[in-house]
């Protein structure tokens, strides 16, 4: 039997009809649920960041999105789960700058930080702040950096995850000896901070802000070049007489590696709509936090720089990746 032979009119029907089919399936997402992976133990900074997210991601998309804590070994296990999920948009990880600055700490990566994911939106970026325990004898940010440097050794730090560049950075240019203490993610480093088990962390007020409103932390400093408006008495690094101190936290979704563009779109349109709404705007901004209206294309800029930046960091502070 001869076959039925494609003319150039069928193909381009065949073809306009993928076309038509792909903004149909934007439309169509979801139908169903959507998981957001957070890499770190419920409490911390990205855990009350995620929950906003999702609910108001949920609220725009018209679907629920569920918040999954899933924590461990400084946000890898949490981002490698997403990583190796379908391509589908249905299990998204809101990620940090721990997501580009744990390979340097980590020799064997189960995942790419820039290849094995696609990114979304950025959610936001703000400063790192100094903060201590209200019983840490130093009572201020100069009082600290003296104590640290008349008794090297002796002041303690804690740190969320496996290392912690903002930590590296200030120990590089401070040239101050103090103990790192590294915990599985900010909410249990804080638990202790507030216990008086360790002293002092660098983090940012998502993980620490109610806790200095309340009087059970003291802040020392701020990162970055000026003051921060919510925290105007804070003096930054470089006014204490420690420059390069530039260091930025952000936040921001992404999904596994070749998610469908039509579902990237949807997606990165809804966080646009969240990021938009005047409560979100205003919870972020007592974090300390700038919203980051920026889409796939600037957060894929971001993700690719913020990598690029801590290999040099590593480089310059001989920073040897752990088994």
């Amino acid at each position: 039997m001869p076959q039925p032979r494609l003319t150039r009119r069928h193909l381009l029907a065949a073809g306009s009809l993928t076309l038509l089919h792909l903004p149909a399936f934007a439309q169509d997402y979801p139908t169903k649920p959507v998981r957001l992976v957070i890499p770190f133990p419920a409490g911390g900074s990205s855990d009350g960041i995620g929950r906003q997210v999702a609910e108001k991601l949920g609220a725009v998309l018209k679907q629920n999105v569920v918040v999954e804590n899933k924590g461990g070994a400084g946000g890898i296990i949490g981002a490698d789960a997403v990583a190796k999920s379908a391509a589908d948009g249905y299990t998204l990880v809101l990620v940090d700058v721990f997501h580009t600055s744990t390979p340097i700490y980590t020799r064997k990566m189960p995942y790419d930080a820039v290849k094995d994911f696609t990114p979304v939106s950025l959610v936001g970026r703000c400063p790192a702040f100094w903060v201590a325990n209200p019983a840490f004898e130093a009572k201020n940010g100069a009082d600290a950096i003296a104590y640290a440097r008349t008794q090297p050794g002796k002041m303690t730090m804690a740190i969320a995850g496996t290392g912690s560049v903002v930590v590296d950075q200030f120990r590089a240019r401070s040239g101050l000896k103090f103990v790192s203490v590294p915990y599985r993610g900010s909410a249990p480093a804080i638990t202790d901070l507030i216990g008086g088990t360790v002293q002092t962390m660098i983090t940012t007020m998502a993980s620490a802000g109610g806790h200095v409103k309340s009087g059970k932390l003291r802040v020392l400093a701020v990162t970055g070049e000026r003051r921060n408006a919510e925290y105007p008495d804070v003096p930054t690094f470089a006014e204490l007489g420690i420059r390069g101190m530039d260091y930025e936290q952000w936040f921001g979704v992404m999904g596994p590696a070749n998610l469908p563009p039509a579902v990237v779109a949807r997606l990165s349109s809804a966080m646009e709509q969240v990021l938009a709404m005047p409560d979100v705007r205003e919870r972020l901004a007592g974090m300390a936090m700038e919203v980051a209206v920026a889409g796939t294309a600037e957060m894929k800029r971001k993700v690719e720089s913020d990598a690029s930046q801590w290999v040099r960091l590593a480089q310059e502070l001989d920073i040897k990746p752990i088994d």
